[in-house]
């Protein structure tokens, strides 16, 4: 189970492209294929940049009206996903 404090990375087999305003990955060993619209987009971002969860919690608390205990659940779900599908891992 994914906590606040777990550092993830997108694997090297995943490759990302932006289009438009969306997020595009790609993992090239399995075939998945993923679409992040312009928030999600934001929470990969800043995952690049910062590691943590909770760094990038930080964060776009600041930049999206939304509760604290809201996009916690909606960024570990999100993460929980991705994890699952190939396209994050645990640093």
């Amino acid at each position: 189970m994914l906590t606040r404090d777990a550092r993830l990375q997108i694997p090297e087999q995943v490759v990302t492209r932006q289009v438009g305003d969306e997020t595009v990955l790609l993992n090239l060993e399995s075939g998945t294929y993923f679409g992040l619209d312009p928030v999600g987009s934001r929470f990969l971002e800043l995952l690049e940049a910062e590691g943590t969860l909770a760094a990038v919690l930080a964060k776009m608390l600041e930049e999206f009206d939304v509760t604290e205990a809201q996009l916690e659940a909606d960024l570990l779900r999100l993460a929980d996903e991705m994890l699952a599908s190939g396209l994050l891992e645990t640093a």
